[in-house]
């Protein structure tokens, strides 16, 4: 593979692990827009999202066993062509029944098609050493597609003046750019970067070999407490507009300045994890998680401590995509086989996203039970004991991995 070559997949990894998600989590940007053009409840958006978290977990286990037997550039090139077709389906505003269909779809397509075919690809595209960088770039180069598309979505609809006629026109303009990167990642895209033709074939013998690896449970509390952290940053935009009073441009903005952060954490932690190692650079991810959240439970709110707010939320917001950008070089440093790369990651997904299902219901239920600042301090004290299992497990993962090293060095 050319230098060339190797930085279009990387691109197209990036672009397609990004894509992926927009229409499922069309909701995230345009809400209210797409709640008034279909006629949906708040109900039946919510229960659409929940069906999309649901199909997925159960997906990425299948999913993982098929990365291990087919090539990215295939799995990823059908799951992008059904994600579009199913998103040309989308914009001629169907039936909520047709939508659960829709989103249904789409759970198989994202965690049971692409994901471990994109995790296991790259793996496979950086070096032993180079796990952490490659991870870190793969992430913040998703974050950056977010970023960009967000903004010129949102662009086109101010264009339209937000009229929510708007919507199928603009989730047409989404599916057709999946159906293009689809054929260009079967253009660009070699077979050949998971060498799965030169690796042996998983059997059931080799997934109860992973499932009795330590190391792929603890991989996978890291992920969920990451998961769960990165979903108490969701509430951060209601924390400051309801807590610190600045009122919903002032909160939007929080929330909007957040995502700015993300793709220059997960590049830079990715690089930093290679420097010192990838477990190290981890636990010392997750001590600050868990110290942010922290701070959060016990300090309350007020108008008066907005800088304090601005300054944990940044730090808060780095470290989670740090995380996000490092978690799988695990797989590298903890010696799971590559050849069993999808299956792992299959495995650990299964419990490493399951926060995608209870938290926003479980948040909604603490702050309507517990209105104000009081609410928030207990959904954030929630979010920190699970940061504080993923910061047991780093360490776990940690004097494991120093162990190994010791006695190897001996």
């Amino acid at each position: 593979m050319t230098f060339t070559e190797k930085w279009l997949t990387m691109g197209l990894l990036c672009l397609s692990g990004s894509v992926i998600f927009w229409l499922p989590l069309f909701s995230d940007i345009f809400y209210i827009p797409m709640q008034n053009a279909f006629g949906f409840t708040k109900t039946q958006m919510g229960i659409l999202l929940s069906t999309f978290g649901a199909v997925s977990l159960i997906a990425y286990f299948p999913g993982g066993w098929l990365a291990d037997r087919f090539s990215p550039r295939k799995l990823i090139t059908i799951a992008l062509v059904i994600t579009a077709l199913a998103g040309f389906v989308f914009s001629t505003l169907p039936s909520f029944e047709t939508c659960l269909i829709l989103f249904a779809i789409w759970g198989l397509t994202s965690a049971g098609i692409l994901w471990s075919a994109m995790i296991k690809a790259a793996r496979c595209w950086g070096s032993k050493e180079d796990q952490g960088k490659t991870y870190g770039i793969l992430e913040g180069g998703r974050s950056i597609s977010d970023v960009i598309s967000t903004t010129i979505l949102l662009m086109i609809f101010a264009y339209s003046r937000g009229d929510d006629r708007a919507v199928p026109e603009i989730i047409i303009m989404i599916s057709f750019y999946i159906l293009v990167l689809a054929l260009l990642v079967w253009r660009i895209m070699s077979d050949d970067i998971s060498n799965n033709k030169k690796q042996p074939k998983v059997t059931i013998s080799e997934i109860i070999y992973i499932l009795r690896l330590p190391v792929i449970w603890l991989i996978a509390l890291i992920i969920m407490a990451t998961n769960t952290a990165m979903w108490g940053t969701i509430f951060f935009t209601p924390y400051a507009t309801e807590v610190y009073e600045l009122g919903e441009v002032g909160g939007g903005a929080i929330g909007a300045g957040k995502y700015w952060v993300t793709p220059f954490a997960a590049i830079a932690a990715g690089f930093f994890a290679d420097k010192i190692g990838p477990a190290k650079a981890i636990l010392g991810f997750c001590i600050i998680m868990t110290a942010g959240f922290l701070t959060f439970t016990l300090i309350p709110g007020s108008p008066a401590l907005l800088p304090y707010l601005i300054i944990n939320v940044a730090i808060l917001t780095a470290a989670v995509y740090a995380l996000r950008g490092t978690y799988f070089s695990l797989l590298e440093q903890s010696s799971v086989p590559l050849a069993f790369t999808g299956t792992a990651t299959g495995i650990i997904s299964v419990i490493a996203y399951t926060p995608d299902i209870f938290m926003p219901t479980l948040g909604g239920i603490i702050l309507d039970a517990y209105p104000g600042a009081s609410g928030y301090q207990y959904l954030f004290l929630i979010v920190s004991f699970f940061s504080l299992i993923g910061l047991i497990a780093a360490y776990v993962i940690y004097q494991k991995i120093q162990k190994i090293q010791m006695r190897s060095t001996v």
